[in-house]
């Protein structure tokens, strides 16, 4: 996972090659915490059709604000540069993975 910030350029976020999913956290949450190698095996399974970014809330108020973040963790994906999935909560992978596969429709043409 790539750490990302408020000075990280969204653009280039959003103009990746591959659909995007990005975790919003916080060092303080334990939710978070416990949802961080999940999201890692996520991003293993998914081999590279799948750029996976984190962002810590505390460094990235305005990502969350862009993004309407209000509760973490959250998982944002991003398909073709645009939102089109914002899942909140903790959830194990399989409830994860599930929620890509709706999320992520350019996937499902790989």
């Amino acid at each position: 996972m790539k750490s990302i910030t408020d000075s990280t350029p969204i653009s280039d976020v959003l103009a990746a090659p591959t659909p995007v999913l990005i975790k919003f956290e916080a060092k303080w949450c334990q939710p978070c915490k416990a949802m961080t190698p999940i999201v890692q095996e996520v991003e293993k399974d998914f081999d590279g059709k799948v750029e996976v970014f984190t962002a810590n809330v505390e460094h990235c108020s305005l990502l969350a604000q862009r993004f309407k973040i209000n509760q973490i963790p959250a998982l944002v994906a991003i398909d073709n540069g645009m939102v089109t999935a914002v899942k909140t909560g903790a959830a194990k992978k399989s409830d994860i993975l599930s929620w890509i596969e709706l999320a992520l429709p350019s996937l499902q043409k790989s």
